[in-house]
């Protein structure tokens, strides 16, 4: 079975206004200045970021932070988040053509259900797969095989936007396409880009 896996934030969904707002208000909590959107979301995308020292100036946040953090993180993605413009179309055409589609985000797996059913996209998903306490973020290769494993994959590329995404890829040994209509830029060493809806499709409706 042939498979596509997408990154949520910045590849299916503009977070953008959601992540900056939710991150500032915890800074706000603690008497911490803003920072600027640009930079929390080089940040985020980053691998080997200490996030907690970018962000918060803490080594190691502790529980009830994090449980604040993912109260606002889901507060501001229903205000804010929206799909991309011909995300939908994207996604329906894989699942037209027999693809198992697949959600494979950083975001705690807890919001992702909601945040997706806002968006209007939940049920095109086979598998949605996010980080907790067993699943690690990417560029741990971990939640692609997972994907992989629960759709009983043939083949599978990976749709990102950052270089964890294409870290996350090589390290599970299978094809990444970057795309930059996001918070992406073209990837010298990715296998495939695509700066359109257009260009994706073409590219994954070959694979």
């Amino acid at each position: 079975m042939k498979t596509i896996i997408f990154d949520m934030d910045g590849t299916i969904i503009d977070s953008s206004i959601a992540i900056e707002k939710t991150v500032n208000e915890v800074r706000e909590q603690m008497n911490l200045a803003p920072l600027e959107a640009d930079f929390i979301i080089k940040a985020i995308n980053e691998p080997g970021r200490n996030l907690g020292l970018d962000f918060y100036s803490i080594d190691r946040p502790s529980a009830s932070l994090k449980e604040g953090f993912e109260e606002k993180f889901k507060k501001y993605y229903d205000l804010y988040a929206v799909c991309y413009n011909g995300i939908d179309e994207l996604l329906n055409l894989c699942k037209n053509e027999n693809f198992k589609v697949v959600l494979a985000s950083n975001a705690p797996q807890n919001t992702l259900e909601a945040i997706l059913k806002k968006c209007e996209i939940y049920e095109i998903f086979d598998e949605i797969i996010g980080a907790s306490e067993y699943i690690p973020q990417k560029p741990d290769p971990t939640m692609l095989l997972l994907a992989c494993e629960r759709v009983g994959a043939s083949r599978a590329m990976f749709v990102g936007d950052s270089m964890k995404d294409e870290l996350a890829a090589k390290n599970a040994k299978m094809p990444y396409m970057q795309v930059s209509w996001g918070f992406g830029k073209k990837s010298q060493s990715a296998e495939f880009n695509a700066s359109s809806i257009k260009e994706a499709w073409a590219l994954i409706s070959e694979f």
